[in-house]
């Protein structure tokens, strides 16, 4: 699996009554999906704060617009805008945390795990302590 984060380009087809954004499930999709979900934030609200010992995820901004930070230990500062065609593949072991830069802001976040409490790392002391060596 790939453990580098990295841009996922996609198509939107607009026509006159609206827009087509379709999504095909192949072997060149960057993970099998086992679960998703909508967030949804108002300009200045911060979600995630977390990190996965599993699972990796796809975000792909449906309206608005989100910063996302980003910790491998190195920091990213990562803007993603549904007027654009790209979503951002984050690998497991990366700290995120993402804020709403816009109202009415959604993001579809596709996961290759399904949802397990443990799995996640909440802590960013104990998260950080992880690449530290000894």
């Amino acid at each position: 699996m790939n453990k580098k984060i990295k841009y996922i380009l996609y198509k939107n087809y607009k026509e006159t009554n609206g827009t087509l954004t379709p999504f095909y499930i192949n072997r060149n999709f960057p993970i099998k999906i086992k679960r998703f979900f909508l967030i949804k934030g108002k300009k200045g609200q911060t979600r995630g704060k977390h990190a996965h010992k599993i699972c990796n995820q796809l975000f792909v901004p449906v309206a608005g617009k989100v910063k996302l930070k980003i910790l491998s230990p190195k920091k990213k500062i990562i803007y993603l805008d549904s007027n654009k065609n790209l979503g951002l593949f984050i690998p497991k072991l990366h700290w995120c945390e993402i804020t709403f830069k816009s109202n009415n802001t959604a993001v579809l976040v596709l996961c290759d795990y399904r949802y397990k409490k443990t799995e996640y790392i909440t802590n960013i002391e104990k998260f950080l302590s992880m690449f530290k060596k000894n």
